[in-house]
């Protein structure tokens, strides 16, 4: 049901696309500490991906509690994770006059993994709650993508998940420089000061330090030795050419996650 416009519903001009299972949830977090911005009614809202056909009322309904003047955020995975052509970041253009696009992304092997898990044990896909990681990412990477199956299905999405250069590409074209900021998870881990610094700049604001860019949080679950070195090689050779190419175009530094035999070892 398309919901009523209300009178002194925010405009969000921030926008935090992706990638899931990247950080998009820390970061969204982190911004919204700053007291010239604020959340909407929930973190992830997907409307220019997954609910455009509710209407601008619709999304405007989760920002009607905001203060004047303050700027409000959406941070929805699903604006890179789906952006498989123009369409999404032209819908946000078009929705807003300027709007702050920030990417942020994660190694993707370890992103994949943390998806698996994700899916098994916080969705409980039905699918996958009889087959570990290992035979998860056995099957044929070919046939997955014709999704003929429902594991052909998951394992699509998540090796597409994975995938950032196009999306990249598709996002840097449609905005001005001065609108998309990419990120790195890893970078926001070891120096969230330093990135929200970054940040804030980017949004425009004066940097407003918090005592919660200290504290390190962890996606269970989500470790590189949580597969077997065979299946590691498998999608170390599918993903990192992709990731590489990705990383030259964005700027940021290339880091391959090293998979740690002898920790694997030691944990047996």
């Amino acid at each position: 049901m398309v919901g009523k416009k209300l009178k002194g519903a925010a405009k969000p001009d921030i926008f935090v696309t992706g990638v899931m299972k990247g950080g998009t949830t820390i970061l969204h977090d982190y911004i919204c500490t700053h007291p010239k911005i604020s959340a909407g009614t929930q973190k992830e809202i997907h409307y220019f991906s997954l609910f455009y056909d509710k209407s601008d009322e619709w999304y405007a309904n989760h920002f009607t509690n905001v203060k004047s003047g303050i700027r409000t955020i959406d941070a929805s995975p699903t604006y890179f994770d789906c952006c498989n052509t123009s369409l999404i970041p032209r819908l946000i253009r078009a929705y807003c006059e300027d709007p702050r696009v920030i990417l942020i992304t994660r190694d993707p092997v370890e992103r994949a993994i943390s998806q698996f898990v994700h899916l098994k044990v916080t969705t409980k896909a039905p699918a996958l709650q009889n087959v570990d990681i290992d035979e998860f990412f056995s099957q044929d990477f070919d046939e997955a993508f014709r999704q003929n199956t429902t594991m052909g299905y998951y394992l699509h999405q998540i090796l597409n998940f994975s995938l950032y250069t196009r999306k990249f590409i598709t996002y840097r074209q449609e905005m001005e420089p001065h609108q998309f900021l990419v990120l790195d998870n890893k970078t926001l881990r070891e120096s969230p000061r330093a990135v929200m610094e970054r940040t804030f700049e980017f949004l425009g604001e004066d940097y407003v330090d918090n005592k919660v860019f200290g504290v390190v949080k962890h996606s269970n679950g989500s470790g590189i030795n949580q597969i077997s070195l065979k299946t590691y090689n498998r999608l170390a050779e599918f993903l990192y050419p992709d990731y590489k190419h990705f990383c030259h175009q964005a700027g940021i530094k290339f880091e391959q996650a090293s998979y740690d035999e002898e920790q694997l070892a030691r944990s047996a």
